[in-house]
């Protein structure tokens, strides 16, 4: 007697389910950051770079002297051009002083100062010099004005973000741009850095705890951050769900014929 082989359908169904829920799983090693699990050894992080002056940054400027009538000569705050004395980007970026091809910035009164490739320390010392000439012991304060970083790919919010503190790390960066979401890897991604006017692209590793040492914890000014996607993302998003739509419709199929067949 020829003996017949019933399939178990319900457990077709679930193994198919799971294999398909296996293929779409990410390894946590993938989205999660610092993923050594002694972290306490590590020594204090890097200080914040010191941002070397380049073509095209806005610096503000102010002059502070014993004389008063003297420091309206220098201060954008009462520069003519301003449309308020309220300090807003706008204002920084209309009445700032922005480093000109040559390397200089253009003070009222002073005329042009070199501070291309300097610090902002060593800009205030430059510009203190010089207005030595017109001022009794000038007391010079420089700050740049157009701080931003751009953040791009699987983030939640991407954007340009101007920023107006010191010492910004990539991860006060991804919080400000509302997290990574689930597509993003955390272990492919790409930083463009302007070093010397010169643009560099440089892979770096979230999840690799070596990060908080690197010289990409902190952020400098026009940093380009591109969060990669996962390998499968297409797959996740899509794929899935016309894989589950084509399994299901070949096991009602299938068990139709079996019906018939007996």
């Amino acid at each position: 007697m020829k003996k017949t082989y019933r399939i178990n359908f319900p457990k077709v169904i679930n193994l198919l389910f799971l294999a398909l829920i296996l293929q779409c799983c990410t390894p946590m090693s993938k989205i999660t950051y610092l993923n050594e699990a002694d972290l306490t050894g590590f020594d204090i992080s890097p200080k914040p770079p010191k941002h070397v002056l380049e073509i095209g940054d806005i610096l503000m400027v102010k002059v502070i002297s014993r004389n008063e009538e003297s420091n309206n000569l220098f201060n954008i705050e009462t520069n003519t051009n301003s449309n308020n004395s309220t300090l807003t980007a706008a204002n920084l970026y209309l009445n700032g002083f922005t480093i000109s091809q040559e390397g200089t910035i253009d003070i009222p009164n002073v005329g042009n100062v070199f501070v291309l490739n300097q610090t902002l320390e060593e800009a205030e010392a430059t510009i203190s010099l010089k207005a030595e000439e017109f001022l009794i012991n000038p007391f010079v304060i420089v700050k740049l004005a157009n701080f931003e970083f751009t953040i791009l790919g699987e983030i939640n919010a991407p954007g340009n973000y101007p920023v107006y503190k010191e010492g910004l790390t990539i991860y006060d960066a991804i919080a400000m741009s509302g997290g990574i979401n689930d597509y993003g890897n955390l272990k492919r991604v790409k930083i463009v850095r302007s070093e010397e006017n010169k643009r560099n692209v440089y892979d770096i590793d979230l999840t690799s705890s070596k990060i908080i040492k690197s010289d990409f914890y902190y952020l400098r000014n026009n940093d380009l951050i591109y969060i990669k996607p996962l390998k499968f993302k297409g797959f996740k998003k899509s794929q899935s769900q016309l894989l589950l739509s084509a399994l299901t419709t070949f096991a009602v199929l299938f068990n139709v014929y079996l019906k018939f067949s007996e």
